[in-house]
């Protein structure tokens, strides 16, 4: 019998968590136990709507049946980042599959970190759906979108964050080629080149945390990407002593996948 409801005498008589459910759903909000297993342990997105959340579902279930059900099951161009319940899980077996392709120069999971490369064209729409767009696969790592950016725009011919001139807070961000990359310092004069790049790269691209929602914790932080942080001098105000990559991190920039 569920737990949700009682049989007494031959009657069914509901809980308390079926009336809970009830009254949730008369308000338009989003029954707790759809969103929390009983130990408290998140089952689903959270989102503050009923309506957003029947949404999301749908929009979730598009993506995973078209790929399940598509012509040899072959994988998606670019994937909605949202349409996954645990996005860090599929970006690790991303890094797996990147580091089996590279087996031949002994790469290790455990010595792999992320790559990232901005691409120019954009996704629109918070569903995700990708049918009828011209999409250019890669041959390593994948294509995700469906991210928002917070806290600044970002200039896509330069591929660069510059100033919000709008009043939006959130702004569509283009499609990212996430791949892998390995860290491997055993050889001397390849540690040495890659940590004079890594320096170098730190003065011009802020490490930008990207988010499942606009709550700036590590329980929801997905994975971090590289992003040119530098303007040309005079585009950007800065305080004295201020670079340009502390700018943005001190004005709170990441990237979102849910913008509530």
């Amino acid at each position: 019998m569920n737990d949700m409801v009682l049989a007494i005498d031959g009657q069914i008589i509901m809980t308390g968590e079926l009336v809970d459910c009830i009254n949730a759903i008369s308000d338009f909000r989003v029954p707790k136990k759809w969103q929390f297993d009983p130990t408290g342990v998140e089952i689903s997105w959270l989102t503050p709507s009923l309506a957003a959340w029947l949404k999301g579902l749908i929009d979730r279930h598009h993506q995973l049946n078209n790929w399940l059900t598509s012509p040899n099951r072959e994988r998606p161009v670019s994937f909605w980042l949202t349409g996954f319940f645990n996005p860090q899980g599929f970006l690790t077996s991303m890094k797996q599959e990147v580091t089996r392709c590279h087996r031949a120069e002994s790469w290790s999971l455990d010595e792999v970190d992320y790559k990232t490369d901005v691409q120019k064209d954009i996704i629109p729409g918070d569903d995700g759906r990708i049918e009828g767009k011209v999409i250019k696969s890669v041959d390593e790592g994948v294509l995700i979108h469906g991210l928002y950016l917070e806290g600044s725009q970002w200039h896509k011919v330069d591929r660069r964050f510059e100033e919000q001139t709008s009043k939006d807070l959130f702004f569509p961000f283009p499609i990212i080629h996430v791949s892998a990359e390995s860290t491997n310092k055993e050889q001397m004069d390849k540690a040495a080149s890659k940590k004079a790049d890594a320096g170098s790269k730190d003065k011009t691209h802020y490490l930008t945390p990207v988010y499942k929602y606009p709550k700036r914790n590590d329980r929801y932080l997905i994975f971090r990407a590289y992003l040119r942080a530098d303007a040309p001098p005079g585009q950007i105000k800065l305080s004295v002593g201020v670079t340009p990559v502390m700018n943005w991190k001190l004005k709170g920039v990441a990237l979102l996948c849910c913008k509530e």
